[in-house]
């Protein structure tokens, strides 16, 4: 079990012992789990790029990244722990995409609309109490928010925007099912 398992399952035992009235130990833990990483993620990704002077644009990724997947759903990893390490790893990624913005990032923009007008919103059954009557409404929001970028021309824009784009394809979830059977 790891730390982000471990506490959670720890609160969750600790809420229930303290209030009878609390949900289930299983729904507590589970969202217990969810926060405890996407915190830590934030954490980790927020301190290595303020090190490194990127805080600014690393906070702006953080943000445009979960906006977008929010949105259009994608890939889940197994394990907790996975999942906050790859967070990080996407986040610096995306924090540390500044450059200046021409018109390769452009295309790439382009690419993430393309995707996601076939892609989204993908895997968000689960996820989102929505109506899937409005799933084609969240792909039109979600292109204009890469829209958006035509605006601001921001190469982090674009990395968060791109990479949460590649993460809602079926290659993404196929490598993800090759790495995690060579890792059991």
């Amino acid at each position: 079990m790891n730390f982000i398992d471990y506490y959670s399952e720890s609160i969750a035992k600790s809420i229930r012992k303290y209030n009878a009235n609390a949900g289930s130990e299983a729904v507590l833990k589970y969202a217990l789990s969810l926060l405890i990483n996407t915190t830590t993620a934030v954490i980790i990704s927020l301190l290595i790029s303020a090190f490194a002077g990127h805080f600014t644009a690393c906070l702006v990724g953080i943000i445009a990244f979960v906006a977008i997947r929010s949105i259009t759903g994608g890939l889940h990893l197994s394990s907790s722990l996975s999942c906050c390490i790859f967070s990080v790893f996407i986040f610096i990624c995306v924090g540390f995409s500044t450059f200046t913005f021409n018109y390769y990032y452009l295309f790439i923009d382009l690419i993430s609309i393309l995707i996601y007008y076939r892609t989204a919103p993908n895997d968000i059954q689960n996820m989102s109490s929505l109506d899937p009557k409005f799933y084609p409404l969240l792909k039109g929001v979600a292109i204009m928010l890469v829209l958006s970028n035509l605006i601001f021309q921001s190469t982090v824009l674009t990395s968060a925007f791109f990479i949460q784009a590649i993460l809602t394809t079926q290659p993404a979830y196929k490598l993800r099912d090759i790495i995690e059977r060579r890792c059991t």
